[in-house]
């Protein structure tokens, strides 16, 4: 599918799900939010400050850097990053995916869920359990199969679609975060649910075709170099609205990859 088709489609999907049509701005006129696609410490001195309080500034930057995004700018940037992660999922010829279920300022989803019922794909979602930072993993067929959850995200609603076995493994995860690198790198909101689901579902892994992380973001949320603990899932494929990185073809390091 082509770049122009692609972005028709999407527009198309958006507006069957409510949403308004984005207008185009160009990434250039963005430069009040400049400061945080430069530099991964974000003005801090790593060697100075314990990991936890940079990764703890880090979220607070950037968490508040994506929630002065406008409308418009979310809705442009999450067609255009939706445009590249179907293109890229196509030539994957998977079966299934596992994707989040988009809360507030976070890059939208909607539309790629939509486009993986549309392409007969079994689309998978997480629901988080908040005393334990555990992620069961559902079938999603319909809107409908959604409820408030933790958090206040919608979650698969246990009542209709049950959990799958927790030896059940994806062919792709995509995952959100706060913040990203090209390396693999990326931040999320301190829970370590992804992680934790990384790490259960690693004895069942078939390594020959182990599942892909991918992250899914604003190109805005990119910076030089995200700070990492050793327990931290790193991704192989980032993808935001100016295209898609291939994370291990920049870096060959990593021991925490899901491959």
């Amino acid at each position: 599918m082509k770049s122009s088709q692609c972005a028709t489609f999407v527009a198309g999907l958006l507006a069957i799900l409510g949403e308004k049509k984005p207008t185009v701005l160009h990434y250039r006129q963005i430069t009040s939010l400049s400061k945080y696609r430069e530099g991964g410490s974000m003005g801090m001195n790593w060697n100075n400050n314990p990991l936890s309080d940079i990764k703890k500034n880090l979220r607070s930057n950037m968490n508040n850097a994506r929630n002065a995004l406008t409308n418009v700018q979310r809705e442009q940037w999450s067609s255009e990053a939706i445009c590249h992660m179907t293109q890229k999922l196509e030539s994957m010829r998977i079966n299934n995916f596992l994707v989040y279920i988009s809360f507030r300022s976070e890059l939208n989803t909607r539309s790629l869920i939509q486009w993986g019922w549309n392409q007969g794909l079994q689309v998978l979602v997480p629901r988080c359990d908040p005393n334990d930072y555990s992620m069961d993993i559902h079938p999603l067929q319909d809107w409908d199969e959604l409820a408030s959850g933790s958090y206040g995200i919608e979650e698969p609603n246990p009542l209709r679609t049950s959990a799958l076995g927790h030896e059940y493994v994806p062919e792709v995860i995509i995952v959100p975060g706060l913040a990203y690198d090209r390396l693999g790198g990326r931040l999320g909101y301190g829970r370590g649910y992804y992680d934790r689901l990384h790490e259960r579902l690693q004895p069942y892994v078939d390594h020959k075709r182990a599942p892909i992380l991918m992250g899914l973001g604003y190109e805005m949320q990119v910076v030089n170099k995200v700070p990492m603990d050793r327990h931290d899932a790193k991704l192989d494929i980032l993808v935001t609205e100016n295209g898609i990185v291939n994370c291990e073809k920049e870096s060959n390091h990593g021991i925490d990859s899901f491959q």
